[in-house]
C-alpha cells in the first residue's frame, strides 16, 4: 500500500513537471551534492531532475558521483545549480558556503546571475533513497518551475538569496 501510494506521487508530480516544463522549458541543472570541492550528483538524484522537468548538466543516473571544479561549471553554464550536500541540512549548507560563493567564477554563472540557486536539505531529501525519494522529486519540480509551489520552500530547499541575506 505504502509503495503504491508513493508511486502514485511520484507519477503525479513527474506528470506536472513535464506539463511544466512543456510551458516553460526544461531548465538545466547543476546539482552539487559537495561544496569544497564541488562535486556533480550520481545515482537517483539526475533521474530525479529529468522527472522533476529538468535536463541534468552533471552526472549520470546509476553512475557515482564525480568531482568537479568551477572552471568545468562555468562552462556548463547552467540555468539552474541546487547544492545538496550530502548529509547537510539547510544551515549547514548555508554555513559551509563561502568557498563556493566567494570565488569569483562563481558569480558569472548564469543561474546566480539570474538568482536561480538552491539550497536543498541534503540530510533529509537528497543523500537517501527510500519513502522520502517522492518528497525530494517534489522539491525539486518545485525550485525548478516555480508553479508547482508544494509549500516545500523553507523547509525542503531555499534560495540562496534567503540563504545569504
Amino acid at each position: 500500500m505504502l509503495r503504491a501510494r508513493e508511486q502514485a506521487r511520484i507519477d503525479a508530480v513527474t506528470a506536472r513537471a513535464a506539463e511544466a516544463a512543456r510551458a516553460g522549458g526544461r531548465p538545466r541543472v547543476a546539482f552539487l551534492e559537495w561544496i569544497d570541492p564541488p562535486m556533480g550528483p550520481g545515482s537517483w538524484i539526475p533521474e530525479l531532475i529529468e522527472r522533476a522537468g529538468g535536463t541534468p548538466v552533471l552526472g549520470r543516473a546509476g553512475e557515482h558521483a564525480e568531482w568537479t571544479d568551477l572552471d568545468a561549471l562555468a562552462a556548463l553554464d547552467p540555468d539552474v545549480v541546487v547544492l545538496g550536500p550530502c548529509g547537510f541540512d539547510l544551515a549547514r549548507t548555508r554555513r559551509e558556503l563561502g568557498p563556493l560563493v566567494g570565488d569569483p567564477r562563481w558569480g558569472a554563472l548564469r543561474a546566480v546571475r539570474k538568482g536561480r540557486v538552491a539550497l536543498a536539505d541534503g540530510f533529509l531529501h537528497m543523500s537517501r533513497p527510500g519513502p522520502r525519494i517522492a518528497e525530494s522529486l517534489e522539491i525539486l519540480a518545485e525550485l525548478l518551475h516555480p508553479a508547482l509551489d508544494g509549500g516545500w520552500r523553507g523547509r525542503g530547499w531555499a534560495a540562496i538569496t534567503d540563504a545569504i541575506a
